[in-house]
C-alpha cells in the first residue's frame, strides 16, 4: 500500500474510542478490550491514537521518535480494534492491515522496529527460526520415522519444533491413533515469516513463502495442518498476497482437521471442567470459533465461556514481537486473562495456539493458579 492510500485509509477514524471496549450489547457491561491501551494508560496506544500518530508521520508533521516507534512496535496486532469499529460504526478500515502496513513503512526508511525484534531477522536467516536454535535441532522432538510425502502434511511451526514441544508430540500422537496418513517437512520447513511480517520486516518473507510452498509441492501436499495459528494466518492470508497468486491448497488449523478425523469417535476425557482462550489469529484473524469448543464439549465434563470470548476474547499479550521486545506489557495481559479464567472456576484453561499457550504459562508461573493446555494435550489424552 503506497503512502497515500494509506492516509487516506486513516482518516476514516472517527475517534469514537469504541475499539478500547468491548461490544456492550453482546456482554450487558463495558469491559476493556484493547491491552496496550490498558496497561500503557494514553491515548497514544490505543487504536485511534495511533491512527493520529500514523497520519502525522505520513503527513510529515512528525518524525519518528523513539517514543512512537514504542508506541508502534508495542502492537499486539491482535484485532480487537478491528472487530469492534466494524461492528460497532460499519467503518471498512482494516487496522490489522494498516499498522502493519506503517511498521513496514517504518522499516523500509530506517526506522524499528525494537531491538529484540530486529534480531528475528538473523537468526531466520542464518537458521530458518526465530529462537536462534539450530536448524537441525527442528525435528529433535520427534520419535517416530514419519513419511516425507503424504497429500496431508503438518506444518509444525517454530514455535512448537523448538519451545512448546509437547504440542507437536500430542498432534502426531492424535495423528497416528486415528490412523491419518500424513507426512512431515522435517528439514525442509522453515519458518512461516509471521515474526517478520508483524514486525514490519517483509524483505525476507516471500523468500521463505516460496521454499515452505515448493516444499509442500514437492512432498505432494493437498492439505496442510497447522497447530500454529500465526502459521494458519500467515499462509492463509499473507503468502497469497505476498506471491501473487493462490497456493492451490487446503489450509486448516488442527481444531479444524481434528473435527474432521475425530467426529463421531469416543474419547475419554478425564470430564475436567474447563475455559477456552481465543487465539487473535485463529478467532478474530481467521474466524475459527467453533471447531474448538465442539472438540472440548467432547472431552470435557464440562466447558465455561470467559465473559469476554470469541469477537470480544482479550489478547494473551504475546503476538507481533510483544512477547520479546516488552516482556512485562506481555505478561501483563497474559495475567489478565487468567484473573478473568480463573473467575469461571474452570480447573483447565485451554487454547489453540503454541505462542498463547507460552505466554499465558509463563504469567501462570509467576503468579500461580490454573492449569494452562492446548487443545491437542487434551485430545491425546482422551485418545490414549
Amino acid at each position: 500500500m503506497k503512502s497515500g492510500e494509506l492516509l487516506r485509509e486513516l482518516y476514516h477514524c472517527l475517534h469514537c474510542h469504541l475499539c478500547n471496549f468491548a461490544d456492550w450489547h453482546a456482554l450487558d457491561e463495558w469491559l476493556p478490550l484493547c491491552p496496550s491501551y490498558s496497561y500503557f494508560g494514553f491515548e497514544s496506544f490505543s487504536a485511534s491514537g495511533k491512527m493520529e500518530i500514523a497520519r502525522a508521520l505520513l503527513s510529515g508533521g512528525l518524525k519518528p521518535s523513539s517514543r512512537t516507534l514504542q508506541v508502534l512496535f508495542s502492537d499486539l496486532g491482535c484485532g480487537a480494534c478491528h472487530s469492534q469499529c466494524h461492528g460497532l460504526t460499519g467503518l471498512k478500515v482494516d487496522h490489522v492491515e494498516l499498522f502493519e502496513e506503517l511498521k513496514a513503512m517504518l522499516v523500509e526508511r530506517g526506522y524499528g522496529p525494537m531491538p529484540k525484534q530486529k534480531s528475528y531477522a538473523e537468526s531466520i536467516r542464518r537458521n530458518h527460526n526465530p529462537y536462534w536454535e539450530k536448524h537441525e535441532k527442528r525435528t529433535a522432538w520427534l520419535e517416530e520415522e514419519l513419511p516425507s510425502q503424504a497429500r496431508t502434511v503438518y506444518f509444525v511451526g517454530c514455535t512448537s519444533s523448538y519451545r512448546q514441544k509437547e504440542i507437536a508430540r500430542s498432534t502426531i500422537e492424535i495423528l497416528l491413533r486415528s490412523g491419518e496418513e500424513f507426512a512431515l517437512l522435517g528439514g525442509e520447513e522453515w519458518c512461516c515469516g509471521s515474526p517478520l511480517l508483524r514486525t514490519g520486516q517483509r524483505k525476507l518473507a516471500k523468500e521463505l513463502a516460496e521454499h515452505n510452498l515448493e516444499a509442500l509441492r514437492k512432498a505432494g501436499a493437498k492439505t496442510v495442518v497447522f497447530s500454529c495459528a500465526g502459521c494458519y494466518r500467515t499462509f492463509s492470508k499473507d503468502y497469497p498476497r505476498l506471491l501473487g497468486r493462490e497456493l492451490g491448497m487446503e489450509l486448516l488449523h488442527t481444531s479444524q482437521y481434528f473435527l474432521r478425523i475425530l467426529s463421531g469417535r469416543k474419547l475419554k476425557g478425564k470430564g475436567r471442567k474447563v475455559t477456552y482462550h481465543d487465539p487473535c489469529h485463529l478467532g478474530r484473524g481467521m474466524g475459527v470459533y467453533e471447531p474448538p469448543r465442539e472438540l472440548l464439549r467432547l472431552v470435557s465434563g464440562s466447558l465455561i465461556e470467559m465473559k469476554r470470548s470469541r469477537e470480544n476474547s482479550w489478547c494473551c499479550g504475546a503476538g507481533s514481537g510483544v512477547k520479546s521486545a516488552f516482556p512485562d506489557f506481555a505478561l501483563w495481559s497474559a495475567s489478565k486473562r487468567l484473573e478473568e479464567a480463573e473467575k469461571t472456576g474452570a480447573e483447565v484453561l485451554v487454547s489453540s495456539c503454541p505462542f498463547c499457550k507460552r505466554n499465558l504459562e509463563d504469567a501462570g508461573r509467576k503468579r500461580g493458579g490454573m492449569e494452562v493446555k492446548d487443545l491437542s494435550e487434551l485430545l491425546a489424552e482422551a485418545l490414549a
